[in-house]
């Protein structure tokens, strides 16, 4: 379950401050306006039906769209990347009584809390509890050691939100930010260190946008080939794609009715000798859905906790209707039609 973050989270005052710079002098702002295609002759971009010409795009997803970059490098590219869920609980502490500070260890899971000073408490972010996305068999239980391990840290914490997030990392550690085709750039791979390498990549797209150059273009190339001691973790990362995909194929299905099914649970079934993705809402509302991810055909698992299809294999996610909720696929879980 998502939750938002009270008011005066940092992160929303600062994208606050940058959006009021942006509107004006023929920049604009539009929200809930999703991105249907880059086109490349003219270079332009389609979205809600309308179609915005320009001379440069600037591709700020996260795990990037393909846009106007060929299948073969786009899917080169996302061998690069390695996508993570990660747990958070937030929740209220005496005043003062942590320094106002950010904290994170070294262990395997690790652990980070983050202090925000309010006036009358201070609210305290812990997160951790870090795996690959769609490869936990129990993602209640993530949130459960979070919190076991919070409460030992800090008893006193009143926990009154939870959510989760994703971690996009590289095998070398550092993000790609640049070009990965003309005149189109991205910027990904950040492994929670977001608000720096955003704020970077905002300057870098500025300057390859005008082409100018930059001192750190080098150093976060998108085209950079070689791993410094990363080449295990390289490895083991892209083993994942051929082991679920064969995996999940070769598994039975966990029922063959939808009277297994209770509400607010998901469940790859068999029905008619059809293999589905069923959920079943709260108000009893039944969804099937094909199982296979339209990125490159693994098959998704039921996030219990988040009430999500996830991908094992590159961490595509879906809501409960099919429609994508985060990438690299680009495209909705396909309708199965309703069964008795």
């Amino acid at each position: 379950m998502w939750l938002p973050l009270p008011d005066g989270n940092p992160s929303d005052k600062y994208l606050a401050a940058l959006a009021k710079r942006i509107e004006g002098g023929g920049s604009r702002i539009f929200e809930h306006t999703e991105s249907d295609e880059v086109v490349d002759s003219p270079l332009s971009v389609k979205a809600n039906g309308q179609t915005i010409s320009c001379d440069y795009v600037v591709i700020a997803t996260h795990t990037p769209l393909m846009g106007k970059t060929n299948l073969a490098s786009a899917t080169l590219f996302q061998t690069k990347l390695s996508l993570y869920t990660s747990y958070v609980l937030g929740g209220r502490v005496p005043k003062g009584m942590i320094p106002e500070a950010s904290f994170w260890d070294t262990a395997d899971p690790y652990h980070y809390l983050r202090i925000d000073a309010h006036r009358d408490y201070d609210y305290a972010i812990f997160g951790g509890e870090d795996h690959e996305t769609g490869q936990a068999p129990d993602t209640q239980r993530c949130y459960r050691a979070l919190e076991g391990s919070l409460r030992q840290l800090i008893p006193q914490i009143d926990i009154t939100h939870r959510w989760s997030g994703q971690v996009v990392e590289t095998s070398d550690s550092l993000p790609f930010i640049g070009e990965t085709s003309a005149n189109q750039f991205v910027a990904t791979g950040f492994a929670g260190n977001g608000m720096t390498f955003g704020t970077i990549a905002g300057l870098m797209a500025r300057d390859a946008a005008l082409d100018r150059p930059n001192p750190w273009a080098g150093l976060f190339d998108v085209g950079r080939t070689k791993i410094k001691g990363g080449a295990w973790d390289y490895l083991k990362e892209n083993f994942d794609y051929p082991y679920y995909l064969i995996k999940d194929r070769l598994a039975g299905p966990e029922a063959k009715s939808l009277r297994a099914l209770r509400r607010g649970q998901g469940k790859i079934l068999e029905l008619d000798g059809e293999r589905v993705a069923a959920c079943r809402s709260d108000d009893g509302t039944v969804t099937l859905l094909s199982p296979i991810c339209p990125h490159l055909g693994c098959q998704v698992d039921w996030n219990e906790a988040e009430r999500t299809w996830d991908c094992p294999c590159h961490g595509s996610r879906f809501r409960p209707n099919g429609d994508v909720l985060s990438g690299p696929a680009e495209a909705p879980l396909v309708k199965r039609p309703a069964r008795a």
